[in-house]
């Protein structure tokens, strides 16, 4: 997440409106300009589940500092002010790791170390299967962190090619959602919605995670319930990655009304005129008495 000068490039100043046309030049060829639009309605979403208020502003951080503040129309269209500039030369600290602590303990102990920030209301980490595997803090939406986590980790994603991905921080109404990756996983956060974190001590407390995190495979630690990681004995061993099957479409028109539970045998049809019913298999066949 280290931020270093940019060489070679400027500032510079774009607006994206809402039906898609961009008025200035967003120093990527269009492709920053065009992935604002999906950014957004994905930042809109998240703070509807944690329940802050709408999306204010988008602030990106890597090589390059990218600075977005958000208006939107009354059919829920976003207009995007943004500022890419070269971000400020950081010094990233290097970490050693001392101790033999498994995965499940070690990312307990960060979400931790992330929470004793001053203005963090609480802390979370998700896995890119979106699992919640730690959190601390009161009111950590452990209803829906999964779902604030994978989206948070989309927008991650979707900067990546920009070179301002790695650090975000989404401003609300009521409060902001910080969002940090941790290789294919993601840290996540709420702060308070003044200006009362310091930004530094923050990105210098994520750097500390992502070294204590890097030799750790977050994808094997247990899914937290209720607050508690799990044991790992009664834990789903189901990977990340696989989706449910979808069930199949029921049986609809008027050549299936007659259906009944799958398995049911179908009764016999009366022939028109005299005759015999038709069996049902391992039925035997009986006569017509009619005169």
């Amino acid at each position: 997440m280290s931020a270093g000068p940019m060489d070679g490039h400027d500032r510079h100043e774009f607006v994206v409106r809402p039906d898609g046309t961009v008025v200035g030049d967003d120093g990527a060829a269009g492709a920053l300009a065009a992935a604002l639009p999906y950014t957004g309605r994905l930042a809109r979403r998240a703070g509807e589940l944690v329940e802050v208020g709408d999306l204010r502003a988008l602030e990106a951080l890597g090589t390059r500092r990218l600075t977005v503040g958000v208006t939107w129309t009354p059919a829920g269209e976003g207009t995007y002010r943004a500022v890419l500039a070269p971000a400020e030369a950081r010094t990233v600290p290097t970490f050693m790791v001392v101790g033999g602590a498994d995965a499940t303990a070690t990312v307990v102990h960060c979400v931790d170390r992330i929470r004793t920030i001053e203005g963090v209301r609480w802390a979370g980490v998700v896995t890119a299967g979106s699992r919640v595997v730690a959190t601390a803090g009161d009111g950590a939406v452990r209803g829906h962190l999964d779902e604030v986590g994978n989206r948070v980790l989309a927008i991650l994603r979707s900067l990546e090619d920009q070179q301002v991905a790695g650090f975000v921080r989404l401003r609300f109404e009521e409060a902001s959602v910080v969002g940090a990756s941790l290789g294919r996983h993601v840290l996540v956060a709420c702060t308070d919605a003044t200006d009362a974190t310091d930004e530094h001590a923050l990105l210098a407390t994520v750097d500390e995670v992502r070294a204590i995190l890097a030799d750790h495979d977050l994808s094997s630690v247990p899914t937290q319930v209720d607050g508690a990681v799990a044991d790992p004995a009664a834990v789903d061993e189901t990977p990340d990655e696989v989706l449910a099957e979808a069930a199949p479409p029921p049986l609809v028109g008027a050549r299936f009304s007659g259906a009944g539970a799958r398995g049911e045998p179908r009764r016999g049809r009366r022939r028109f005129g005299r005759g015999t019913l038709s069996p049902t298999p391992g039925e035997t066949p009986r006569t017509s008495t009619r005169g």
